[in-house]
């Protein structure tokens, strides 16, 4: 398993966030998620930024394939992708 964040910022065109935009792709992709804004910078202009991790075992092709499509959508210049292999476990 794999987790994967995406730090998603607001719009390039509008300077605004499209959280509910950008969920809407991701919920096609992912069974569960954990989403939070945060303030992000980028290019020295501070923006909203969403970050989304979610828990995986999408190969990391599928998963740079989707930032695409979030980067793409949401007329980004990029969507950060960071991948991390932690120990965890779900406790029932």
């Amino acid at each position: 398993m794999t987790k994967a964040t995406y730090s998603i910022g607001s719009n390039n065109e509008t300077k605004k966030l499209e959280a509910k935009k950008a969920l809407a792709i991701l919920n096609k992709y992912f069974e569960g998620l954990t989403a939070f804004e945060v303030n992000g910078v980028w290019k020295g202009t501070p923006e909203k930024t969403l970050r989304v991790e979610v828990i995986t075992d999408k190969s990391r092709k599928s998963l740079r394939q989707i930032a695409h499509e979030v980067a793409q959508e949401l007329k980004q210049e990029a969507v950060l992708l960071e991948f991390s292999t932690p120990v965890m476990e779900f406790i029932k």
